[in-house]
């Protein structure tokens, strides 16, 4: 089965990578902030200005970091770019249409596990990194597709 013209914007997969690690790392966001609430009404009203640093310059710094180790990763390229997928059985094949770009044969044992959303579909890929997704376009991938995919994928694992 082959897919035509095929990319997710920018934001749609930063959004959806933001997502998945807040919804993973909430509390560690959350905490220091708590913290130094409670040692603000406890001890002294100067761990507000604590906590308001923490706010709003730790947590935007983590959130860049987070954005150049995975939106600069060849997987967040491969899901940006315009491509043409094809699905058989022994994986994907990603050709580009940017003749720079060379195609890559992504494994179905190299597919962790798929994430359906509203507006995409992540297929959670292997590897030494634990966001590391392709995304496609939900748009793309009818019924049949999230069949076919489910069956590959599942039989690889």
């Amino acid at each position: 089965m082959t897919i035509n013209n095929v990319s997710v914007t920018s934001n749609q997969y930063m959004r959806h990578l933001c997502f998945m690690f807040l919804a993973d790392n909430w509390l560690w966001m959350v905490l220091p902030v708590a913290l130094c609430g409670v040692l603000a009404v406890w001890k002294d009203l100067r761990f507000i200005i604590v906590a308001l640093m923490v706010l709003f310059v730790v947590m935007p710094m983590i959130l860049a970091l987070l954005y150049f180790y995975y939106g600069f990763s060849p997987e967040a390229r491969w899901s940006i770019m315009e491509k043409t997928v094809d699905i058989n059985s022994s994986g994907m094949t990603l050709t580009f249409a940017d003749p720079r770009m060379k195609k890559h044969a992504i494994g179905w044992d190299d597919v962790r596990h798929i994430i359906v959303k509203d507006d995409v579909v992540l297929l959670m890929l292997a590897g030494g990194k634990r966001y590391t997704c392709l995304m496609l376009p939900a748009s793309v991938v009818d019924p049949d597709v999230a069949q076919l995919l489910r069956k590959f994928a599942a039989h690889a694992h």
